[in-house]
């Protein structure tokens, strides 16, 4: 039996599109368990994950079960699928024995996800920032900073990552791009110093907030209410709907004020309040 973990991770954390990336103390256990029956559901991301890897090294994957214990919420922009690809490539990499590097990984977990923004911080934990360039995934990681800690909101609905893509738009206007490039630039300082007085300037976004809200009733409401309670950034949580704002991590007083608010806006939706993850996947 091999049992992986891996941790939920949010994306973009406002002006840092299909780039900025963190990982946060969630985290899902996947076992991987040798069978004599082959695994049913041959459409699992994460069995499709694994057998990649067998495919790749040239190896036939032999029948396995496959058990999870979820508790990163599903289809809310918190990398349930990036968790389920990191947990299978690692999977896939030790019972096929392929001895593949962990860039490898990333770079096989990037193809299926199609994008790296939430696929590194799922391998490496901590704070990063990612780009492709030429197909390859090349990105910085850094431990987050342990003074924040993050207040996780999610309604009970999913928003489906194609959804959410769709409604963006295919152009841009010159001074948008500039703008997101200034405010994606001084959240990544922001997030490497500590600065909580930068991150309030940094997290707005013209790229994708701005379309996307239409899609999560009460957005303008709850970050409004999150910056009136002293929250240093508020932000969509990847394709959404799940809103995260950045606390200083002595803030005792947002969760229960922010929980009450939540109350009033349609979706019970349900706050939980975490810290970030400097632990990568785990075997």
């Amino acid at each position: 039996m091999l049992e992986v973990t891996v941790k939920a991770t949010t994306a973009n954390l406002g002006p840092g599109f299909d780039c900025l990336g963190l990982a946060l103390n969630i985290e899902n256990k996947v076992k991987f368990i040798k069978s004599d029956k082959d695994f049913t559901d041959k459409n699992n991301i994460i069995y499709q994950s694994a057998k990649k890897i067998f495919d790749l090294s040239g190896k036939t994957m032999p029948p396995i079960e496959i058990e999870q214990e979820i508790n990163i919420p599903i289809c809310r922009g918190l990398g349930s699928s990036a968790a389920c690809i990191a947990a299978g490539c690692i999977a896939g990499n030790i019972m096929s024995g392929a001895n593949m590097s962990l860039d490898e990984l990333i770079e096989i977990g990037t193809e299926i996800e199609g994008h790296p923004d939430n696929i590194v911080p799922a391998f490496l934990g901590g704070f990063t920032v990612s780009s492709m360039d030429e197909g390859k995934v090349v990105y910085f990681r850094q431990d987050a900073y342990e003074g924040f800690k993050y207040a996780v909101m999610y309604p009970d609905y999913t928003l489906p990552t194609s959804q959410a893509r769709g409604v963006l738009p295919k152009e841009i206007a010159f001074s948008d791009g500039v703008f997101n490039v200034g405010k994606a630039s001084l959240f990544t300082a922001a997030m490497i110093s500590g600065d909580g007085e930068l991150l309030k300037y940094a997290c707005k976004d013209k790229l994708h907030q701005p379309y996307r809200k239409s899609l999560v009733p009460g957005f303008d409401d709850i970050i409004d209410k999150a910056q009136s309670l002293g929250a240093l950034a508020s932000f969509l949580s990847g394709a959404g709907p799940t809103i995260i704002a950045i606390l200083s991590k002595d803030d005792n007083d947002f969760e229960t004020a922010m929980k009450e608010h939540l109350k009033k806006i349609k979706g019970k939706w349900t706050l939980k309040v975490v810290g970030p993850s400097n632990e990568g996947a785990r075997v």
